[in-house]
C-alpha cells in the first residue's frame, strides 16, 4: 500500500497526518522534497512522533521554506519528475507531499 499525504500550502497538517498514517500501518516514511527547516525536518518529526520502520532521505533538500519549485528556483536548481522513484519497501509507504 502506498499513500500520498498533500495539502494546498505550508503548516496544514500534511506531517501530523502522515505521523498518524505511519504509526497507524507501521509504515514507511518518505518526503521526497524538504523545503526549509533543515534542522529538524519533516523526517525527523515523524521519526519522533511515529517511530517508523523506516525513514527514507529525502531527494531534495532546500534551504528556503516555500513551495519546492520556487525553493528550488532560490537554490538554483532545477527538479524534474524522472528525479524521482518510489523507494523499495515491503512495507506500507506513507509519501508527504
Amino acid at each position: 500500500m502506498k499513500l500520498f499525504v498533500t495539502g494546498i500550502g505550508t503548516e496544514v497538517g500534511k506531517t501530523v497526518v502522515s505521523a498518524i498514517l505511519v504509526k497507524a500501518l507501521q509504515a514507511d516514511y518518505w518526503k521526497p522534497v524538504q523545503a526549509g527547516e533543515l534542522d529538524y525536518t519533516d523526517s525527523d518529526k515523524i521519526q519522533s512522533w511515529a517511530l517508523p520502520s523506516t525513514i527514507h532521505p529525502e531527494r531534495y533538500r532546500l534551504k528556503t521554506p516555500a513551495s519546492p519549485h520556487y525553493a528550488a528556483e532560490i537554490d538554483k536548481l532545477k527538479i524534474k519528475l524522472s528525479d524521482f522513484q518510489l523507494p523499495k519497501t515491503s512495507n506500507a509507504l506513507v509519501v508527504e507531499g
